[in-house]
């Protein structure tokens, strides 16, 4: 049993693990932006945290800690150190490849290919572009469990602090991705809701009324994706592009001579031209179109398919 813990929401999340928390976590707090959701018994309003802080040993995050990790430590002064995530310390407790963490479990299509081809996981190298919570609902979390190893890149800096907590292992880049590098900072679209963010602010509007579209504007670097596979070793196995506006630019700026994966993976969604017309220019440069789930696809190359 953890120490006096202090848990940072209260919506479904929290309802839905209360047992679990329970069983691993002496829970003596409860703090929530909603201040309708706080029992009467340990209730911690959001104006309170900072002055109250030292009666707990641990902030456990219950809800997107994309957004809520950097809001504790800049604005309440949590330390990093007593920053526990609920959806990481439960995946502590799975046995590894006993269940899938992507949105619509893309990390099952993604290990049967690589069984295919005879990819082994472990030893496998990956790029993932656009990577968001480096757990829940990623599509490589299952294959860093398995012992493969990577780059993961996002433009949200409190993606870095997620991974270091999660996945040290991998190396992090800040950074936006695009097809070419920019002599200066952009403005990055941060959407309350993480997953939408985007250096396009057409993008960013298309999810008014849909979600959660609260938007802060910050400047981040951003770097072509030719620039960004040079950082890397010269055999990479995998590519995964979730850029929330930029893939396509992403797709068809990559040099395909220089950088070949077995495995690519792109999000289909809010595509400049049409999903048809990506996968003919895929095809063009050796790709076969191996299956489509919801809104990604994957690619494999044609000669790593031959070889199988």
């Amino acid at each position: 049993m953890n120490g006096n813990t202090l848990v940072y929401g209260l919506a479904h999340d929290y309802e839905e693990h209360q047992d679990w928390i329970a069983a691993h976590f002496h829970v003596t707090g409860y703090c929530d932006q909603d201040e309708s959701r706080l029992p009467a018994a340990g209730a911690v309003r959001k104006e309170e945290l900072r002055d109250r802080l030292g009666k707990f040993d641990i902030v456990l995050v219950t809800a997107d800690p994309v957004s809520i990790v950097e809001d504790l430590i800049r604005t309440f002064d949590v330390p990093e150190e007593k920053i526990r995530v609920l959806f990481y310390e439960m995946a502590k407790e799975e046995p590894a490849l006993r269940r899938f963490y992507g949105e619509n479990a893309e990390d099952a299509l993604l290990m049967l290919v690589c069984g295919e081809l005879g990819l082994p996981l472990r030893g496998l190298t990956y790029i993932e572009v656009g990577t968001n919570d480096p757990v829940r609902f990623n599509n490589t979390y299952n294959l860093y469990r398995a012992g493969a190893r990577g780059l993961l890149v996002d433009p949200l800096p409190a993606v870095g602090r997620l991974v270091a907590m999660a996945r040290p292992g991998d190396r992090f880049l800040h950074a936006a991705v695009s097809a070419k590098s920019a002599a200066e900072p952009m403005t990055f679209y941060a959407s309350k809701s993480s997953l939408v963010s985007s250096l396009s602010e057409a993008h960013h509007h298309a999810w008014d009324g849909i979600t959660h579209n609260e938007v802060y504007e910050i400047p981040v670097d951003v770097i072509g994706i030719n620039e960004i596979v040079d950082t890397c070793p010269p055999l990479v196995d995998m590519l995964l592009v979730d850029a929330e506006g930029e893939d396509e630019k992403i797709m068809r700026a990559l040099d395909y001579a220089r950088f070949h994966p077995a495995v690519i993976m792109v999000e289909m969604d809010h595509l400049d031209t049409s999903r048809a017309a990506l996968i003919d220019f895929m095809r063009t440069n050796d790709y076969l179109e191996y299956t489509t789930i919801a809104y990604n696809t994957i690619f494999v190359a044609k000669d790593a398919w031959e070889r199988r």
